[in-house]
């Protein structure tokens, strides 16, 4: 991907906070992600988590390591070598709903968390780490956890 020329990102999401309701609350379909051809390592590059009718479509800068997030009709949009993205099958069949995105000490846009319905705190972050999307699991640590572990 030829990245010159990129404008740096102004905001992980890139499409207007007015269609938000078009994707909150789609049941999760399908969630894929785009492999690098020839690493000997999964390497993920972008990521769909797919409604019925729209997906979010996450993807990377390699020149920066920002998340760029989109809206999609597909499941593979594209092309390449995309596969069904296993360790988050327990999303599929979930409602989409809010989603935050942050940015790092450098000035970075990197990060992107996604919750759904039922549960109003992020289950699920997408970091832009050396180029490839990284995706790492949440959840709250209530009072007795910290205190456990205090003992």
């Amino acid at each position: 991907m030829n990245t010159e020329g990129l404008p740096r990102a102004e905001g992980i999401v890139r499409f207007g906070f007015d269609r938000y309701d078009e994707i909150q609350e789609q049941t999760v379909a399908r969630i894929t992600a785009k492999l690098e051809k020839g690493n000997t390592r999964p390497t993920w590059l972008e990521i769909v988590i797919m409604g019925s009718t729209l997906g979010l479509h996450i993807t990377v800068n390699p020149d920066t390591d920002e998340l760029i997030v989109t809206l999609t009709e597909c499941a593979e949009p594209g092309g390449g070598d995309w596969v069904d993205a296993t360790v988050l099958a327990d999303c599929v069949g979930c409602q989409i709903g809010w989603w935050w995105s942050s940015i790092n000490s450098q000035g970075y846009w990197d990060m992107f968390s996604l919750a759904f319905i039922g549960w109003a705190v992020p289950s699920v972050s997408f970091f832009g780490i050396a180029s490839e999307v990284q995706v790492m699991r949440m959840g709250i640590v209530g009072p007795e956890e910290r205190d456990q572990r205090e003992l």
